[in-house]
């Protein structure tokens, strides 16, 4: 399981990182065409606006999998292991809890934008926040890996390391 996760997130880092390249690329032609040439593509600020939401909820996913987004642990660090994967799995089985709501309203919402066009192309801008259920859908996998380990820690059967990782 840990090399699916692992994979994933590989590939939610990569993904993440192209859109960004992509979306600074598309910038900057657009600068240049503007002030160059005297020449704009109207499509472009529709095509980044779902290049953008894309990247923060990807970026969001890979941040989430290598727990580089922000979180206060000063005192969990001071306490005993045992209690640490116990807060944990509470912790993780919060976040799963969260992260439905995120699947369930992602889909209210890309379903009811479905309906709506981005403002210079006819293409429906609830593809753009259909990532907010996809990203859902990851994060909770990445938190159930988590409380496995956490689990399997507890019972004295896990990896020590594996719950520092995913």
């Amino acid at each position: 399981m840990r090399q699916l996760i692992d994979q994933m997130v590989r590939v939610v880092r990569w993904t993440a990182g192209t859109l960004f390249m992509a979306i600074f690329l598309l910038y900057v032609v657009q600068i240049g065409l503007r002030y160059f040439i005297g020449e704009t593509w109207l499509w472009v600020p529709d095509f980044l606006r779902l290049l953008f939401i894309w990247f923060v909820f990807l970026g969001a996913t890979a941040l989430y999998a290598s727990r580089e987004h922000l979180m206060v642990d000063f005192f969990v660090q001071r306490m005993r292991p045992r209690v640490q994967d116990m807060l944990a799995v509470a912790i993780e089985a919060a976040a799963i809890a969260f992260f439905a709501i995120l699947f369930f309203k992602g889909l209210e919402i890309a379903e009811k934008r479905m309906r709506v066009p981005f403002d210079t192309w006819d293409f429906p801008t609830g593809y753009a926040y259909v990532s907010i259920s996809v990203c859902a859908v990851l994060m909770t996998a990445i938190a159930a890996h988590r409380i496995a380990n956490r689990v399997r820690n507890l019972l004295g059967k896990g990896d020590p390391s594996d719950v520092q990782g995913n």
